[in-house]
This record gives structure tokens, C-alpha cells and sequence, in this order.
């Protein structure tokens, strides 16, 4: 009876220390009452749920891997724990783990090829991974493809337009410097991208 009270209290000071937003006593409460019973699920997803929102205000993956290994402890003993693995989801996302992920969650449906749960996960992770291939790759690889457009092309014609207008038309005539000046920074970034590719094939 006296561990059971116990239990309870280190639960409601763990709730009280995580809503004042002291995480590391809510860690060191919730750590207390799983001591008292190691597997239960409400306790285990409150310590997950915490270990989440520090590394989230850390931005420190330790505390990530930290929270995945509460979840797949809910996991093992609750496959049909929906929270859990939508928790999972949710940390895997911010440790780049997706394709990790869905291989496991693959490997689940050939053990458990029943489980409607576990399937729609598949599908889910599958869609989230599909979703973020353009916004890592596409979106750089434009915005490069533009500036090395610019620079390689519309660059030196931008230096020759004002050159030839300051040569020939003599009230035109400071256009000339400003020419010659973005000329020779047109040979200098050439000079240097030739240089790094040097560079690079060194490596």
C-alpha cells in the first residue's frame, strides 16, 4: 500500500515539475515511480514525452534518442500502443531517421502482415518520406542553378554593357570604371571556382 502511495505522488510531482516546465525534476520524479512499477505505459510515455520537450528546447539529439528508446520499450509491449509509435514517427523526423524507420516498421508488417495498425503506419512513413525528398534537394540545387546562371553568363555581359557605353559616349564616360570594375570581379570569381575545382579533384 505504501509503495502504491508512493507511486501516485512521484507521478503528480513529475505532472506538477513538467506543467512549471522543470524537466529535469519531472525526469527524476517520473524515474522514481517506474523504480516502483518499471512497465507501465503511462509513466513510460510521460517519460518519453519530457525527454522530447527538452530536446526540443536543447536541441540536443541525446535527448531524442533518449525518449525513441522509452517509446520502443511501450513498443515491445504494447504493439497496438498508437501513441507510441506516432511518438516515434515524430522523433524520427527530427533525427533524420525516416528511411530507418520505415525499413523497421517494414520489417513489423512481414512479422505481423495482419495488423492494420502497423500498415497504415508503413504507408504513412512511406508518404512522409516521399513529402520531404524536394524541399531537401530541389530547392537548393534551383537556387544554385540561378546564381550560377547569373555569374557565368548575365554577369560579364552586365560588366561589357557599361565599358562600351563609357567608351564610346564620352557624357557616359564614368560608366567605363564601373565596366572594368565588374569585369575584374567577374575574373576574380573565375579565378577562384577554377581554383576549387582544382581543389576538388585533389580530394
Amino acid at each position: 500500500m505504501l509503495n502504491n502511495e508512493e507511486f501516485l505522488t512521484y507521478i503528480k510531482l513529475g505532472d506538477s515539475y513538467r506543467h512549471s516546465d522543470n524537466l529535469i525534476s519531472a525526469i527524476s520524479e517520473y524515474k522514481k515511480a517506474l523504480k516502483i512499477e518499471p512497465d507501465n505505459i503511462e509513466v513510460l510515455h510521460k517519460l518519453g514525452q519530457v525527454y522530447e520537450i527538452k530536446g526540443d528546447q536543447e536541441q540536443e539529439q541525446a535527448f531524442y534518442v533518449l525518449s525513441q528508446h522509452i517509446y520502443e520499450k511501450i513498443v515491445l509491449k504494447d504493439l497496438n500502443n498508437a501513441d507510441a509509435h506516432n511518438a516515434l514517427i515524430t522523433i524520427g523526423i527530427k533525427q533524420n531517421r525516416i528511411d530507418e524507420l520505415i525499413k523497421q516498421y517494414k520489417e513489423k508488417l512481414s512479422k505481423y502482415p495482419d495488423n492494420q495498425l502497423i500498415s497504415d503506419l508503413v504507408k504513412k512513413l512511406t508518404t512522409i518520406s516521399f513529402a520531404s525528398i524536394p524541399s531537401k534537394s530541389s530547392g537548393g540545387s534551383d537556387r544554385r542553378g540561378c546564381a550560377k546562371i547569373f555569374l557565368d553568363y548575365i554577369f560579364p555581359f552586365v560588366g561589357i554593357v557599361p565599358l562600351l557605353l563609357g567608351t564610346m559616349i564620352p557624357k557616359f564616360k564614368i560608366l567605363q570604371t564601373l565596366g572594368i570594375l565588374l569585369l575584374l570581379a567577374y575574373l576574380l570569381y573565375k579565378f577562384l571556382t577554377a581554383k576549387k575545382s582544382v581543389k576538388r579533384k585533389q580530394w
